[in-house]
């Protein structure tokens, strides 16, 4: 076997024993009220702690600045985006935060460290067409479970502008009728409900889903899961993962023949046509779970603001 990949494995090993030995990192996780927030800072932990080769609780407080600037060098190297690199930068200084607060460090070493510029006017995902959008939903084999979960997933998607992180959060118990209307009931950041009303193709879609999926009346299931290796089963006993969602949303956009698009971008395309379609920009903010208009308004790369171009005006 490759010596690299076992004394890499080992590491791994000795990074995650590390932090189980150090209740006050536990602690810390706890405090978060979002699974979301865990799992997305508990990644960043990690990931630092692989990087600088931590292997004992004694070598954590010796981290200092240098560490955390050679970390944040790392990740831009790797072509991580300014969000991901400041996101990372805030879980080390929120826990170095817990820890002094409990008296076990002295500094926190990500304070001073330049955070990388964000343009905040603009969300900077891929807008798709909807001639582009209807490619990949199109895409999904619709003969095989698989290719049926996975039509509803992208459904999903781009017909609420939800979080990839919202659609594994859903259980069977979320999707349901009121009022003449078939809901989705999302688990949204900071902990909240956002329960809104569906478009009659995601209905359909989530319907023939769960129909062939057989775990319609299983209220307490996931909504969405993966696919066993026998023909036409589910395993019903896990969730599908963000990075399953990630991997099947490239997969099809790949099909489709669509390039520099992620699953964030069937959020930005979904917030654009509503808006596109003079949808009031108070109910795309409400149905997308943002608690300020203005995060909506950053999202907002309609036609009309490209017709608008001073440029078409210029005569030379």
């Amino acid at each position: 076997m490759n010596q690299e990949i076992v004394s890499g494995s080992q590491h791994k090993i000795s990074v995650f024993k590390a932090l189980k030995e150090i209740p006050e990192e536990l602690l810390w996780k706890a405090n978060f009220n979002s699974n979301n927030s865990i799992e997305t800072y508990d990644k960043a932990i990690h990931s630092f702690l692989s990087f600088i080769g931590i292997s004992s609780p004694e070598e954590l407080r010796e981290i200092n600045h240098g560490h955390v600037i050679a970390f944040k060098k790392f990740l831009q190297d790797q072509g991580n985006s300014p969000r991901t690199i400041n996101n990372r930068l805030s879980a080390i200084s929120s826990l170095f935060n817990h820890l002094i607060d409990k008296q076990v460090v002295k500094i926190n070493v990500a304070q001073g460290v330049r955070r990388m510029r964000i343009n905040t006017d603009r969300v900077e995902a891929k807008v798709l067409m909807p001639e582009e959008v209807r490619k990949m939903l199109d895409a999904p084999d619709p003969f095989k479970l698989q290719g049926i979960r996975d039509k509803a997933v992208l459904s999903t998607l781009f017909f609420t502008g939800c979080r990839v992180s919202e659609v594994c959060t859903l259980k069977v118990k979320d999707f349901y009728q009121e009022q003449g209307f078939y809901v989705l009931d999302f688990w949204v950041k900071g902990g909240k409900r956002n329960r809104l009303a569906i478009h009659h193709e995601l209905q359909i879609a989530l319907r023939e889903y769960l129909r062939m999926a057989g775990h319609e009346n299983d209220k307490e299931s996931f909504l969405f899961l993966p696919v066993k290796h026998a023909p036409g089963k589910s395993d019903k006993t896990r969730k599908m993962s963000r990075k399953t969602i990630d991997h099947l949303f490239q997969k099809y956009a790949r099909l489709a023949v669509l390039d520099g698009v992620t699953p964030h971008s069937a959020r930005a395309t979904f917030i654009t046509q509503a808006l596109e379609n003079n949808c009031p920009i108070e109910a795309v903010q409400k149905t997308v779970g943002h608690s300020q208009i203005k995060t909506t308004q950053m999202y907002d790369k309609r036609v009309a603001k490209y017709r608008e171009s001073a440029s078409f005006a210029v005569r030379y």
